[in-house]
């Protein structure tokens, strides 16, 4: 280490400096520690010092860390500094190498990522790592400058965050204006340079001899002669107060927040033994964290929503230090998970009665139990809470050993979102692994909302995509799912977004019409839906609510696996049927109640479900702004088919009772009847609402007293738009 620290003594004159020179007994750790201090030298900047082959390797970054992948802070290289500079914080005095107040601003654990060793990625000039501090979470890159890939008298990198779940899309530089104070005692800059308030907690080092001067003593020098002056007064006035009580393990070794271990998806449970199976919550996961009876509740993106859950952190404050992995939920009479009813207890604020689920531990205390076995960790974490005194806002998750397809049909027959397989042996990975996995009774998944379309001034449905790259794709409309308390509540925050272009891009993307207004593609929603159609669109897509602890840029189409060892019934077989499938029972769309929604109006396709009248509705509502064009203005027979393609087929032209107001009638030359017209896009839904399957529109000009003109013919297949026009050969436009 002397050799990588010649360049940071040759700096400083130890008989007159106030820094540390590398000589302080390190705290042992199996990790890699990071810290990040703000450093008011000539000017503001934040040094970023990550722990690699026994120092610190260091870079000032001159506007501070950014949460915005947009952002590119410059971050100069400087030398190689000590490990024990680590639990720096003062003031260097001017005159003096870097003179000015330094505040430790964020410390933590990092970890490299990628194939590479740091070293080699260090060395190529692409450093990735992640870090797990109390301020700063997730995925970064150093990317050394082009110009500077063959080293000069100062080394220029780049320091980017990735997109991640804690990554922002604007206003990146938040986190260094919203966090103004000291990590290591709570002091602002102002208090640090005045040598007022409390001295730091060690990180780096064993001892605990750091005062909260105004200037930072090291063992020797200037400053350590100046305190043994004056020790002899100051021990005597300390004798006559009360000592103070030492922070626990767990004050210094907790970590504010840890990144979730998340779930992949899974058609079908694992099999197999070494697999354990639990409930599947709908609810908001939350990390709880709890340390001398003060608790923090923290959203799988680290966001602090303590205050919006007080009941529950009451009851948790009884618990011993601890940090906790969990889903707040809100229960139906029933007492399963409702989360409709947890989006309102939310928008109310009326959480007194919702339930934090635990079902893992990660910390107890000031150890890390991480690396155990899940099942150890479950054991751990149901004796914690037994002993705690378990009450109504907070419940340990129990699990089942038995075959997961027969946990899965269980939580399908009581009406449940499904289940989570773990390994029983697996320790606890932030992120995305295989070890968890999430099969579902019905398909849901998250969405952006990126705009709303409108019926007469009145919410009509959701607009919705997932970001592919750095595309905002469309993926349908939500149509269903709205009572009238749900918009009152949605509208005002979809009105706060609004935008004046579309946010949607690609092949697909819906064109600008009357009816519907842009967003900025900001809010995310959880929707239930009946599967993907050969399109990507979604079928028959309800909503369920907004998750704002989600972000909008992680939001992408979620394909769930079959696991090739895998062979159970489909739970959709098991399932009592949709409320909607009952005798009179309809759903909405584009304004329109459509009767008897489930019946087939096309037989099974590939996806082995027949085509439905809502589907069609739902079709129309999706293409509408393009097929309206071809066939407003221009009289239309229509070839309906009320009991399916198999069943009675017949034109209808003219107006029968009973024929939807959405629908024009108009009078063609030489016919006395007046022919039905379809000028907006809810008639389309009116014509699928009575099985209209095929559209005859006539080929003339807007309707005139001369109308004489042949006809288009449209027929809605059920993969497939194809147009007809009489004499011409039929040309076929798919939908994907």
């Amino acid at each position: 280490m002397a050799d990588n620290l010649s360049k940071y003594r040759s700096k400083r004159d130890f008989k007159k400096t106030l820094e540390p020179s590398g000589e302080v007994e390190i705290k042992a750790s199996n990790r890699r520690r990071f810290v990040i201090q703000k450093h008011d030298a000539t000017r503001l900047h934040y040094d970023l010092r990550i722990e690699l082959d026994g120092v610190f390797k260091s870079w000032a970054v001159t506007r501070g860390p950014s949460l915005d992948p947009a952002d590119k802070r410059l971050a100069v290289e400087v030398e190689d500094h000590p490990l024990d500079y680590g639990d720096f914080e003062g003031t260097i005095p001017k005159g003096q190498y870097g003179g000015g107040t330094v505040m430790l601003w964020d410390r933590g654990y990092w970890q490299p990522e990628g194939s590479k060793t740091p070293e080699e990625a260090l060395a190529k000039g692409d450093f990735k790592f992640t870090l797990e501090g109390e301020r700063l979470h997730g995925s970064f890159v150093l990317v050394r400058m082009r110009n500077d890939r063959d080293g000069g008298k100062r080394t220029n990198w780049l320091l980017i965050k990735h997109r991640d779940d804690y990554a922002v899309d604007e206003n990146g530089a938040a986190v260094l204006d919203d966090n103004l104070t000291s990590v290591a005692s709570g002091r602002t800059m102002e208090a640090i340079a005045a040598g007022k308030g409390k001295k730091p907690k060690p990180f780096m080092t064993q001892g605990d001899t750091v005062e909260a001067d105004a200037v930072w003593d090291s063992n020797e020098g200037l400053a350590a002669e100046e305190r043994k002056a004056g020790m002899k007064t100051s021990l005597k006035k300390r004798s006559a107060r009360p000592k103070a009580a030492k922070p626990t393990n767990a004050e210094t070794a907790m970590p504010s927040f840890i990144a979730p271990q998340l779930c992949e998806s899974l058609t079908r449970p694992p099999a197999g033994k070494g697999w354990i199976h639990e409930i599947k919550f709908d609810g908001y996961r939350v990390q709880m964290r709890v340390a001398g009876g003060e608790v923090t509740l923290k959203t799988r993106k680290g966001l602090d929503w303590t205050s919006r859950w007080p009941a529950i952190a009451e009851s948790a404050s009884v618990l011993p230090d601890c940090i906790l992995d969990g889903e707040i939920c809100a229960l139906d009479e029933r007492g399963a998970p409702d989360f409709a009813a947890l989006q309102a207890a939310l928008s109310e604020g009326t959480t007194d009665d919702l339930v934090y689920f635990a079902f893992d531990l990660l910390f107890a205390g000031d150890e890390d139990l991480r690396e155990l076995p899940l099942t150890e960790r479950k054991s751990r974490l149901e004796t914690l809470m037994s002993d705690a005194g378990e009450g109504a806002r907070l419940r340990f998750v129990e699990h089942f050993e038995t075959g997961g397809d027969a946990v899965l049909k269980s939580a399908c027959r009581l009406s449940l979102e499904g289940i989570v397989s773990k390994e029983a042996d697996a320790p606890y990975a932030s992120g995305r692994t295989k070890t968890w996995a999430k099969s579902k009774c019905r398909a849901g998944h998250e969405v952006v909302i990126g705009a709303y379309a409108k019926t007469n001034g009145k919410f009509r449905s959701l607009l919705v995509g997932v970001f592919s790259g750095k595309h905002f794709v469309y993926v349908g409309r939500v149509g269903t799912g709205y009572s009238a308390k749900t918009v009152q509540q949605l509208l005002p925050k979809l009105q706060e977004i609004e935008a004046a272009k579309s946010p949607f891009t690609g092949i697909g993307a819906p064109k600008t019409s009357d009816d519907i207004v842009w967003l900025k593609p900001e809010l995310v929603a959880e929707i239930e839906f009946a599967g993907w159609t050969a399109d990507g669109q979604v079928r028959q897509g309800a909503f369920k609510g907004l998750r704002e602890d989600k972000p909008a840029a992680e939001v992408e189409a979620e394909e769930p696996a079959t696991p090739s060892d895998v062979d159970v019934a489909d739970p959709e077989t098991d399932k009592p049927p949709p409320k909607h499938s009952r005798r009179g029972a309809k759903e909405e769309v584009m304004g329109v109640m459509i009767s008897s929604p489930n019946k087939p109006l096309w037989p099974d396709a590939d996806d082995k479900k027949p085509v439905t009248k809502v589907d069609l509705a739902q079709y129309h509502e999706a293409v509408g702004a393009w097929m309206i064009d071809h066939i407003k203005g221009r009289p239309c027979s229509i070839l309906r088919c009320p009991d399916g393609i198999g069943g009675e087929q017949f034109f209808q032209r003219h107006a029968t009772p009973g024929t939807s107001n959405l629908l024009e009638l108009v009078t063609v030359f030489g016919d006395k009847k007046a022919y039905l017209q379809i000028d907006r896009v809810e008639g389309l839904a009116a014509i699928a609402q009575i099985g209209g399957i095929e559209l005859h529109p006539g080929i003339a000009c807007r309707i005139s007293p001369k109308c004489r003109a042949g006809w288009y013919s449209i027929s809605i297949q059920a993969r497939m738009l194809s147009f007809q026009q009489s004499s011409t050969p039929r040309a076929r436009y798919a939908t994907g």
